[in-house]
């Protein structure tokens, strides 16, 4: 049900925002961050009292003047009162944060859906190989699969692979290496222990496309046939991990080309950041504080 449902907020979105898809990838990533700032900063424009807000924001910049002056002539008591009443006009404040956080919720959630399944990764493209690999339980590590025959699709190392033991992917680059290093500091400050790593059993396969038509990867195992949507040459690309849960096939992941920003910016694994989304935050961050300031948004 989530899944249909996501779907069509996905398609209908396509309508509206299906023209970044013709942009280089940094460009429509930057884009989305932008538009997400404008909701964010037009709706807090439309929905609160800015005369109010704009007063608020200078009688605090007074009020902390003031502080300063009476700490300097060792004032106590006019520091505290000018204290208590910074935190009086914050207090009174909070009250315009709600709204235009729950109005401008819908864009932002759209605008979200809509990049995890457009920008979180680069589609395959013809005539290039992409690595295909089938997830299964460790203790099948021995036994074959085989990757159904398709037009339009080549195997460049056969149909039938072995069960194998998985490999943990190798950290290379130094945002990941930077990562890495910040992950076991930060696991090690608050005293939390390492995931450890489970490998399982996988097959591998290197399959490339000749054509731009929408095709379907069928797995055969234990009995079982396993589908999976891959298509390449395209703007798009299909979900590329596919689960079954309860299965003696547990999932098909299709390894597409994480979107890193300026092929540099990738993930925070121990907050569970992809690189889009790490992008998009970093881009997403400042240009709120900037539209606010251009718009004189308080």
């Amino acid at each position: 049900m989530f899944e249909t449902f996501n779907l069509w907020v996905v398609h209908a979105a396509d309508w509206i925002f299906g023209w970044m898809l013709f942009l280089p990838r940094d460009l429509a990533l930057f884009s989305v961050a932008l538009l997400t700032s404008a909701s964010l900063t037009l709706v807090r424009k439309w929905t609160t009292d800015q005369d109010w807000l704009h007063q608020a924001a200078a009688d605090e910049a007074r009020l902390g003047q003031l502080r300063k002056e009476a700490m300097r002539r060792g004032d106590r008591d006019a520091v505290k009162r000018h204290k208590e009443t910074v935190v009086l006009i914050k207090m009174r404040a909070m009250r315009f944060e709600g709204k235009p956080l729950l109005l401008a919720l819908i864009p932002v959630a759209i605008l979200a859906t809509w990049a995890f399944s457009r920008l979180a990764y680069v589609p395959a493209h013809l005539n290039e190989p992409v690595e295909v690999r089938a997830c299964v339980p460790r203790s099948d590590i021995g036994k074959l699969a085989h990757l159904v025959p398709v037009p339009g699709i080549e195997a460049v190392d056969g149909w039938i692979q072995p069960i194998v033991e998985d490999q943990p992917a190798a950290i290379s680059g130094l945002w990941d290496r930077t990562g890495v290093w910040i992950g076991s500091h930060m696991r090690q400050l608050l005293h939390i222990q390492p995931r450890p790593v489970k490998t399982d059993g996988m097959a591998v396969w290197h399959v490339v496309i000749h054509d731009s038509l929408p095709h379907e990867l069928r797995i055969r195992y234990s009995g079982r046939t396993y589908p999976a949507a891959f298509v390449a040459g395209t703007r798009y690309y299909e979900t590329p991990d596919m689960l079954f849960p309860d299965a003696p096939l547990q999932a098909i992941r299709v390894a597409l080309k994480p979107m890193r920003l300026f092929d540099f910016v990738g993930g925070i694994d121990w907050i569970l950041l992809p690189p889009w989304l790490t992008a998009y935050l970093l881009i997403a961050i400042p240009l709120v504080t900037m539209l606010r300031k251009f718009l004189h948004v308080a």
